[in-house]
């Protein structure tokens, strides 16, 4: 969307962060009977992060703006990858509260994009 890197975003270090967050809080859960629920939400959070990255380095502002409109309905898929995490318990209700919220938090800024 413009010449600035992507990575100098606030957008796009919000995301990273959550990203790094929800690698924090599965590292240890990627094997047994919820390692496709973990893989689910990893990569789905990892999808956010670069569709934003993606918009972000955009030329066409256009185009761009609506790449990151697009990250909103990824944002939806984390979300719920995350609430199915919760149900069957890989996380307690707070650190699901503090994930979800981030990208709560994520989504609203995405839809405020300019």
């Amino acid at each position: 969307m413009n010449n600035t890197p992507f990575h100098e975003h606030k957008l796009w270090q919000d995301a990273y962060v959550a990203l790094m967050d929800i690698h924090e809080a599965f590292d240890g859960q990627k094997s047994g009977d919820n390692e496709e629920i973990v893989e689910q939400v990893l990569d789905s959070a990892t999808d956010v992060t670069a569709k934003i990255a993606d918009g972000l380095s955009r030329l066409d502002r256009r185009f761009g703006r609506q790449i990151l409109l697009d990250a909103i309905g990824l944002v939806a898929i984390v979300r719920t990858h995350l609430a199915v995490a919760w149900g069957r318990g890989l996380v307690d209700d707070e650190l699901f509260r503090t994930l979800d919220g981030k990208y709560d938090t994520l989504g609203v800024a995405l839809q405020n994009i300019r």
